[in-house]
């Protein structure tokens, strides 16, 4: 009965996990000009919120996430998200996008300089 308090924190934690997932998926796809818009908006649609950077905070520092985090494998994760490492490679993405396919400086995020 102790560990029923930590039920809700994986499954926060295995939420993060989650997105981690689906950013790694993004950054991995070659860049397709024809589904540039959609891809910079699922880019941008990525970015770790505020909420998400704070969970980040919760989970990486206290005792109970540092275990979690290491049972589901997702403090690396959890970690990139707070220090800007994610939010920079998923900027970096979208600039890598807008080069390619000419869309430089078309969308409001285009002067956006990094993380």
């Amino acid at each position: 009965m102790k560990f029923i308090p930590l039920i809700p924190l994986l499954l926060l934690a295995g939420c993060a996990t989650a997105g981690q997932d689906q950013r790694a998926s993004l950054l991995a796809e070659p860049v397709n000009c024809q589904t540039a818009d959609a891809d910079i908006a699922a880019l941008e649609a990525a970015m770790p919120s505020r909420g998400e950077r704070a969970r980040s905070v919760v989970q990486t520092f206290t005792p109970v996430g540092v275990v979690a985090g290491v049972a589901t494998g997702s403090y690396r994760d959890r970690a990139a998200v707070l220090t800007g490492r994610t939010a920079g490679e998923l900027t970096a993405r979208v600039q890598e996008i807008r080069q390619t396919c000419g869309l430089v400086g078309t969308t409001a995020n285009a002067d956006e300089g990094g993380a």
